[in-house]
């Protein structure tokens, strides 16, 4: 009686009135019957629709930082518009795709979760050099059940 699911789901509004035909006609047991189905359906869909809007806002973020961020040869920066944000940390975002912020301590640039040091806020970028763009880099997404 239930549809797959490739069928349209417009033709649904069919087993709703199938489901009201079944009140009508008494037969309460096979209307409660499908009306289960078409709830368990109707969940399912609201399931996967929630994970689409989850995996396009994940997409639209990689095509974000794809887009607007920069290596300049030492550190990566968010650059928006005229907003520059960084530095950021390259040996975390190559390995994990992680933008960590560098901390400024005597002069130079650190990362305060691998411990790595980058050149000073006298890089390259800061000099208003060529940048490079980043290579491109999958998005970390942790799974989660």
């Amino acid at each position: 009686m239930i549809m797959n699911s490739d069928e349209n789901p417009m033709l649904e509004y069919y087993h709703f009135k199938e489901i009201n035909t079944l009140f009508l006609e008494g037969r309460h047991e096979e209307a409660q019957h499908l009306l289960a189905e078409m709830q368990a359906r109707y969940i399912a869909v609201c399931d996967e629709n929630s994970l689409l809007k989850t995996q396009v806002r994940e997409l639209e973020d990689v095509f974000f930082l794809a887009k607007n961020l920069i290596f300049d040869g030492a550190c990566y920066w968010l650059v928006t518009g005229s907003i520059r944000q960084g530095p950021f940390c390259p040996s975390c975002y190559n390995r994990e795709g992680a933008l960590i912020r560098l901390d400024t301590q005597n002069g130079e640039w650190r990362c305060p979760v691998c411990d790595s040091v980058h050149e000073s806020p006298l890089s390259q970028f800061a000099q208003g050099s060529t940048v490079r763009r980043a290579p491109r880099q999958a998005k970390v997404i942790p799974f989660s059940g």
